[in-house]
Order: C-alpha cells, then structure tokens, then sequence
C-alpha cells in the first residue's frame, strides 16, 4: 500500500474545505450537510470524518481560511512603497478582491456575522479578523504621521476602525445589491472617505487604482 505523504494529507485536506466552503455558501451553515460536503468533494463520509470532526470544525476552519487569505492580501498590497493614500488605496484593492469580488465571499462573510452571536468561538475568529485590518490601516496612519502627510496629533486608532468599519459595510452593500452590483460605484464609495482622510495630491488623480 503506497505511504500517504504530509502533502497528499494536506491536499486532502484543503480539497474537503474548498468544498465544504462552496457548500456553505450555497445553502448556509444551517442548512449544509456533512452529506453536501461528500457530494460536493467526491470523498467519503469517512474520509472527511479521518480529517475533520464534524460540520462545526468545517465551519471553523473555513472561517479561520478565509481570514488568512482576506489579511495576507491586506498586508501584502498596504505596507510597501508610497504615500499613505497610495497604501490605503492599495489595501483597499486587495479587501475588494478577496473580501467583495471573490466568487461567494461576502455571503460567506455575512453568514459568519450571523453565527458569531450563537458561537463564541467564530465570534473570537471575527474579532481577530476585524483586528489584522485594524492593524494594517493603522500601520499605514502612523507612517503617515511621521512622514509629515498627516497632523502629530492625528487620531489614527479611530481613523483604523472607522475605516474598518466602513470596508466591512461594503461586504453588507456588495449582499444586499446582489446582480445590481457594480465595483466601479463601490469604488467611488469608499474613496469619497479616503479623500476626507488622505487626499489625493494634484497630479496623483487616477494613480493607484489597480482595479478597473
């Protein structure tokens, strides 16, 4: 019998999560099944059950998936070269990406806000997700104060969960206008606030935006 590498292990596993996330996301962590999941990955029963506890480790771990790739895309487009508008803009390129125009996640990412109050365990997942982006805008507030491009006394914690909170009403938006949705007004949404924050300097108008 050929030996089952820790690569094969973890192919297979991201494999049943890739699924149980497609599933989740079609029917809902309510009304998804175990049954779903071996429909939707092709493995067995047994085979998830030799990977995964159960419904509610899937859920987890899709959740805790989901929250890596949304910060490792915050961070990896907000903390290089440029101005403090340049990185902000480029942050915000990368939440829409994978937190707005990803197939299924901002109905993903709603469903978690709606299980967080009955699961203390995706609340605290939530919490840490809503943090990492609290970090990276801040990071990229202080760096901004100490170039000089924003005033010593500048309150960059609360400009960090301000503008938070505002990239994560865009997820609600994104759900709510459904087939109506349009990135380019979105766009034009979150960059009204920016400009309040970190103005685009004269000759800049265009420059950064990644996405079309």
């Amino acid at each position: 019998m050929p030996r089952i590498t820790a690569e094969h292990e973890a192919e297979r596993r991201a494999h049943i999560l890739a699924a149980a996330r497609r599933v989740f996301v079609a029917k809902g962590f309510h009304e998804a099944s175990i049954d779903d999941v071996v429909a939707e990955s092709g493995v067995s029963v047994g085979a998830i059950y030799n990977y995964y506890g159960g419904k509610d480790e899937l859920i987890h771990e899709s959740i805790l998936a989901a929250i890596n790739v949304e910060a490792d895309a915050a961070l990896a487009d907000g903390r290089f070269v440029g101005d403090a508008r340049a990185k902000m803009e480029r942050a915000i390129w990368g939440y829409f990406d994978f937190a707005i125009d990803a197939p299924g996640a901002a109905a993903f990412l709603v469903q978690c806000w709606a299980l967080a109050s009955q699961k203390p365990l995706i609340r605290d997942l939530l919490v840490r997700r809503r943090e990492r982006t609290v970090t990276v805008a801040a990071l990229i507030g202080r760096d901004a104060v100490e170039a000089g491009e924003l005033p010593g006394d500048f309150d960059v914690e609360a400009m960090a969960r301000g503008f938070t909170a505002l990239l994560d009403g865009l997820v609600l938006q994104r759900v709510e206008e459904g087939d109506s949705y349009r990135r380019a007004d979105m766009e034009r949404r979150v960059l009204a606030f920016l400009d309040l924050v970190a103005p685009r300097r004269r000759g800049d108008e265009g420059a950064g935006k990644a996405q079309a």
